[in-house]
């Protein structure tokens, strides 16, 4: 955010902390959104999801001094000014309005906070698979399509190579090191569930 752009069609020159200044007058708020690898979130927006209480003035490592706007912004993120809880608000206004519906058009799926939950709960689980399945790729040749078990690559009863598994960088991984790997099955499901912005507060 310290480092300015110009852009090539009208010329003007700006830089991050101009950008987030001009968010932050405006009433408009950015807020932090870590996560870990394995998908915990971090302070400020489980405070913003959940209504985890968290302390403002120790959450975000931004200097005050060369970030002034960047520090203004993520401050204000965990104050009164941005709403905290939304899910459990979700909640309360959807049974309110849909007191017999199912919010994901299935009774696993009965309110925005279930339903979010459970599909970011997939996509992580998606998003470390397709990691593992890239860093599989850039060992050699990478998996292979669908295949039954191979018997053949070792005569170790606990080498056994499955679809994903039967490669020669997972060869060369289990000659060196003796170890089981087991292959990571993904999928993708369409859902006709609502949305969180079609909830209208009364």
């Amino acid at each position: 955010i310290s480092k300015a752009r110009t852009c090539h069609d009208t010329g003007i020159t700006i830089s991050g902390e101009e950008i987030i200044e001009d968010l932050y007058n405006s009433k408009m708020q950015l807020i932090p959104f870590a996560i870990s690898p394995l998908g915990l979130f971090g302070p400020t927006i489980n405070r913003f999801l959940y209504g985890k209480t968290i302390d403002s003035d120790n959450i975000h490592n931004i200097s005050a001094t060369s970030f002034p706007h960047a520090h203004k912004m993520a401050k204000r993120a965990s104050s009164a000014e941005v709403p905290s809880n939304i899910l459990e608000r979700a909640n309360d206004i959807w049974r309110r309005q849909h007191p017999t519906e199912n919010f994901g058009r299935s009774y696993k799926s009965p309110d925005p906070s279930t339903y979010y939950t459970q599909q970011f709960g997939r996509d992580v689980c998606f998003a470390n698979g397709s990691a593992g399945l890239e860093a599989i790729a850039l060992l050699g040749d990478g998996p292979l399509t669908k295949s039954l078990p191979n018997y053949s690559c070792h005569n170790d009863a606990i080498n056994l190579f499955t679809n994903c598994t039967d490669t020669n960088a997972f060869r060369r991984i289990i000659d060196g090191n003796a170890e089981r790997s087991q292959p990571t099955v993904m999928t993708n499901v369409l859902t006709n569930a609502h949305t969180l912005d079609n909830l209208i507060t009364t």
